[in-house]
């Protein structure tokens, strides 16, 4: 298969060096700018967005400070908490609109100004210095395109845009020194994990029977499946054959079907009450914390004959770590275990076996229950 987003990369450069020589260095200077412009002003709504919804999060967790608030005000605050992706992004696109619009009010004038006498037709020196600002605008441009192509793979699950984006030289070097180094920490921070040591014990939420392991943070398990649940599992994995398939259809099925509860999150960190719920209550109501998600998807596994694991522990990064649960499927044909989120992977389809490495560096297992399938 011919590598197409290269192709696609070095045309933005080509095509844009081609008009640039066609429009002379001067009318190519301002579009350039302008364009500059623009892109500025999109990372700087975006940057604010991102804060912005950090305060947003701060007047949920003390309540108090919203009361001289209007009511719309506090409906919408709630609502942005319940789901900050869609508040984030249309606090993005408000801003952006704003801020464009009084900047380009601004500086147009003083562009039609300095650039008054550009309408006349370029000399070869005025094609080549155009050439030249266009293969940097072309470089930016297609620099901006891999950005939205690494935020869009971070948050979906493009299995061919994927593919491509490994097989493409540029778009490596650009993920390894520019889009991960700075676009990621924002992709991943939102990430939702419980207020660190408020995580309730996992065994103590439903009826299940767990063994402890002498000497080691590590239990045996018995689950009881309920029948919906056992119901929809052998749905999904109809046709499916191997542990890694069953494994993959669950994770899928479960991060789009299920959204992370974010009034339960409150009941329990802000005011110590815990909304104890099965699986089956997961299953129906599409809403669920970390434990939820992880129990949801052992029940579902086991029922699948996979031999799965709940991890109980801190998630998250530096600054911004909580208590956390997450799962493990063990692949027999490859004695190891398979490292799964399905609650961030609700948010980010990139948590199905992650690397342990890579996995690691934003979960620490403290205790787990291991589910045997059955012989």
């Amino acid at each position: 298969m011919y590598d197409w987003l290269t192709i696609v990369l070095v045309g933005c450069v080509i095509i844009s060096a081609v008009l640039g020589f066609a429009r002379g260095f001067t009318r190519e200077l301002r579009t350039t700018i302008a364009q500059i412009m623009n892109i500025a002003i999109a990372c700087f709504s975006g940057w604010l967005a991102w804060r912005l919804s950090g305060y947003v999060q701060q007047w949920m967790i003390h309540p108090a400070r919203t009361a001289h608030f209007p009511t719309w005000l506090t409906h919408l605050a709630i609502a942005w908490q319940q789901a900050p992706r869609m508040g984030n992004l249309i606090c993005f696109a408000a801003l952006y609109l704003v801020l464009s619009n009084f900047i380009m009010a601004i500086v147009r004038p003083i562009g039609s100004m300095i650039f008054a006498r550009s309408q006349r037709t370029p000399d070869m020196f005025g094609r080549i210095g155009g050439g030249g600002i266009g293969a940097i605008a072309g470089s930016i441009r297609a620099m901006a395109l891999g950005a939205c192509i690494f935020l869009a793979t971070q948050y979906l699950s493009l299995p061919a845009l994927a593919q491509a984006t490994n097989a493409s030289t540029p778009y490596t070097i650009l993920e390894r020194d520019v889009y991960k180094p700075w676009l990621q920490p924002f992709a991943t921070r939102e990430l939702p994990v419980l207020a660190q040591g408020a995580l309730h014990p996992i065994a103590d939420n439903i009826s299940l029977f767990a063994i402890p392991t002498p000497g080691a943070a590590t239990e045996t398990g018995i689950l009881i499946v309920p029948k919906a649940v056992a119901e929809k599992a052998r749905q999904i994995t109809k046709g499916d054959t191997t542990p890694e398939q069953k494994a993959r259809a669950l994770y899928e099925w479960e991060i789009h079907h299920i959204s992370y509860n974010w009034a339960k999150y409150d009941d329990y960190v802000e005011h110590g009450k815990w909304d104890a719920q099965s699986p089956l209550q997961t299953l129906k109501t599409g809403k669920g914390v970390c434990a939820d998600f992880a129990l949801l998807y052992a029940d579902m596994a086991h029922t699948c004959g996979l031999t799965v694991r709940i991890d109980e522990g801190l998630g998250g990064i530096a600054g911004n770590e909580g208590s956390h649960a997450w799962n493990e499927v063990y692949l027999p044909n490859e004695h190891r275990w398979m490292l799964i989120d399905t609650t961030w992977g609700s948010e980010q389809d990139v948590w199905f076996d992650v690397p342990p490495a890579q996995f690691d560096q934003t979960h620490h297992a403290e205790t787990s229950i291991t589910f045997y399938a059955s012989s």
